[in-house]
């Protein structure tokens, strides 16, 4: 096998494995987030929209994500999603969105509490 062609499939794996991690951190993201909009917790008018556009912004890394995924799965994908450059771009997506999971895993550990324990 020649070696590009070796090379090209390990960043193709590691391009689609930063996808499916990023897609499962959104996934989660959008969750709580949705579920807090819909929640009548004492929200300010201020920090409701904080939440909805976080929503957004994770449903968006969420549709981004599985729109990459599926093009990696085609026969033939764009040789800059299975680039090395490509792949490095995706760990930061993959990283903030962990960030952000992490963050409402520790609350949700925490336990409820109102805007200003926040």
């Amino acid at each position: 096998m020649d070696g590009r062609k070796v090379v090209s499939i390990s960043w193709r794996a590691a391009a689609a494995a930063l996808d499916a991690g990023t897609a499962v951190f959104a996934a989660v993201n959008v969750a709580y987030f949705v579920t807090r909009l819909a929640g009548d917790g004492p929200e300010t008018p201020a920090r409701r929209a904080a939440v909805l556009a976080l929503a957004v912004i994770s449903l968006g890394a969420l549709a981004e994500a599985l729109v990459l995924l599926a093009s990696l799965a085609a026969s033939d994908p764009a040789p800059l999603l299975s680039s090395p450059q490509w792949t490095a771009v995706r760990v930061l997506a993959c990283a903030g969105g962990g960030g952000v999971c992490a963050l409402i895993l520790r609350r949700l550990s925490d336990g409820p509490t109102g805007p200003e324990g926040d």
